[in-house]
């Protein structure tokens, strides 16, 4: 995160980015059966402002390390929160739409276990793992989510990770917001409204 917000400090100690996807446009099929789209296109869809989430800096981790993609900051309304979103396949031609299938399990579980690890290493942060749900999307596949609660420094905050498939791609959503808020940022619009742009 490269802009000024309270817990832009936390979004980099989570590593939000550390993990996104995909290459240029393979010929790969995607969401609705058609080519999957470029990295550059994919990453076009993700809107401006979504449930008063405002779109901010695109990191492009793909020219340096292909598999990472590219990763896509917003902040909540007020900058209540802060979120990233990444698309990338880490070398997989075809991410699958089924959250119970194998590769997306082990993709949360590494997601999990990154911002758990990162957490470890820093002395102002206390991370633990919460429950798992799945995340309805209307008319379109679920996604697998973790809530992550802790302290940032004093701060008591959580992180909501979910993560599913679009268009061949992972599809990584992760929000952080304080536990106490002066203005209620709800994550779950957010997500939901983020995978249906990003599967087109």
């Amino acid at each position: 995160m490269r802009r000024t917000l309270p817990l832009a400090g936390l979004v980099l100690a989570l590593g939000l980015a550390a993990c996104a996807g995909g290459g240029a446009g393979t010929a790969t099929r995607g969401d609705r059966g058609s080519a999957r789209p470029s990295l550059e296109q994919a990453a076009a869809r993700l809107p401006e402002e979504v449930a008063a989430f405002g779109r901010g800096e695109t990191i492009w981790h793909e020219r340096d390390r292909p598999g990472l993609g590219v990763a896509v900051d917003y902040a909540g309304p007020g900058r209540s929160a802060v979120a990233t979103v990444s698309l990338y396949d880490r070398g997989e031609p075809m991410v699958p739409q089924d959250i119970t299938s194998a590769i997306i399990q082990q993709e949360i579980a590494r997601a999990v276990q990154d911002a758990l690890a990162l957490a470890d290493r820093r002395t102002s942060q206390d991370i633990t793992e919460g429950a798992r749900s799945t995340l309805p999307v209307p008319g379109q596949a679920p996604l697998q989510c973790v809530d992550l609660r802790g302290t940032y420094g004093r701060q008591p905050v959580q992180t909501l990770i979910c993560l599913g498939a679009a268009s061949g791609r992972f599809l990584k959503v992760q929000v952080t917001t304080p536990q106490r808020q002066v203005r209620p940022a709800d994550p779950l619009p957010f997500v939901v409204g983020i995978a249906q742009a990003a599967r087109g």
